[in-house]
């Protein structure tokens, strides 16, 4: 699914002013590439990334998803298409505490709009698939309390493929791991993409992890520009 943009900003109000966060965005990501995000803290990455998953609405401006205008659509029908289509990967993980790691990777199946009744057996086999295609099939009745940062990641990438999104967006998804177990994570992102084609969107401070993306877009001044520079330096990925 392809993600579009057009002259879209945000403004927020602080202490009676108004502060310009991003200004007059023009970009399109095709259906099943892999796209970074780079830039330093406060250049609007995350701001930006919120708006293309509909979690906010721009001040002014549309944000599309395939033929979608998520701008113009209620909250609700938001939410529903992000449950249909959309994943996400966080750097702080966000796995429900209380649940095992197979129930963890199963809450976007059970909640998911197309979800036929009665299938309770298909979703526990699917979670159970995945967490051991991420190396942790001995580990889904653990807790998120008994698991490594680094297993905990691949936890929330089984969940994030969970219900085959057509987009995923991965904010740092190696923010809080050392530089091995991230390598690790890259790879199995790399490789659950691969074989899912999801369109991807990686929002990162590694420019190792941005370089590897077939197309690498620098955050400046609230605007999107062209990297030229890391998506030479690493090769980029090869889409579809």
């Amino acid at each position: 699914m392809k993600i579009e943009l057009q002259g879209v900003e945000k403004d927020f109000r602080i202490g009676g002013r108004t502060l310009p966060i991003l200004r007059g965005i023009d970009l399109l990501i095709p259906e099943q590439s892999v796209v970074a995000l780079v830039g330093p803290s406060g250049s609007g990455k995350t701001t930006l990334l919120g708006l293309m998953a509909g979690l906010d609405s721009p001040s002014r401006g549309r944000v599309l998803l395939g033929t979608t205008d998520i701008t113009a659509a209620t909250e609700e029908a938001r939410a529903l298409l992000r449950a249909r289509h959309v994943g996400f990967v966080f750097q702080t993980f966000h796995l429900l505490p209380s649940l095992t790691a197979r129930e963890n990777v199963q809450v976007p199946l059970e909640l998911h709009p197309d979800a036929p009744a009665g299938r309770s057996g298909g979703v526990r086999r699917r979670a159970e698939e995945l967490l051991d295609r991420v190396g942790l099939g001995d580990r889904v009745d653990h807790y998120p309390a008994q698991l490594s940062g680094g297993e905990r990641q691949r936890v929330a990438l089984a969940r994030a493929f969970s219900a085959r999104p057509a987009i995923l967006f991965a904010d740092e998804p190696t923010g809080n791991l050392d530089r091995a177990t991230g390598a690790g994570i890259v790879k199995l992102l790399e490789e659950l993409n691969r074989e899912t084609k999801t369109t991807l969107v990686l929002v990162t401070h590694d420019m190792e992890l941005a370089s590897r993306a077939a197309r690498v877009y620098r955050m400046v001044d609230g605007t999107v520009r062209p990297d030229v520079a890391a998506a030479t330096a690493g090769g980029g990925r090869g889409e579809g």
